[in-house]
């Protein structure tokens, strides 16, 4: 059986560490210019890629506590991928048939932070189950 907290702190480690590569190799290799498109669709990308890691190495201590913290770590792993991959893939290929999975990826770290309102509204006024 996988260790589910296990698994979430590598994702968490993998997207960290791939926004830190990724950001060093912006700022050395890769030759975007400074307040073009594709330059803040790479920002972007790393910022929501780097942020949404550390939330996924937290809840990664968190998931015994609640349905609703499982459900956000879920969610949030996926939508990392979708969300920050598809940008990714837009600034070094171009539009692509599978562009269409940045705005599922966007969708689904929104039900991540949507789960976690239900769970501290859980926390607070009742069982957080």
């Amino acid at each position: 059986m996988i260790n589910k907290s296990s698994l979430f702190q590598v994702i968490a480690a993998v997207y960290g560490l791939t926004a830190v590569i990724l950001g060093a190799m912006g700022s050395h290799a890769f030759d975007f210019e400074v307040g073009s498109r594709l330059h803040a669709l790479f920002q972007h990308a790393l910022l929501y890629m780097l942020l949404h890691a550390l939330l996924l190495m937290w809840l990664s201590t968190q998931l015994d506590k609640s349905f609703w913290l499982r459900a956000a770590a879920w969610a949030l792993s996926l939508g990392v991928l979708l969300f920050s991959g598809g940008l990714l893939v837009v600034v070094f290929v171009g539009k692509t048939g599978f562009s269409w999975v940045t705005p599922v990826g966007g969708s689904l770290i929104i039900l991540a932070w949507l789960n976690l309102v239900i769970h501290g509204f859980k926390s607070t006024f009742g069982k957080a189950e």
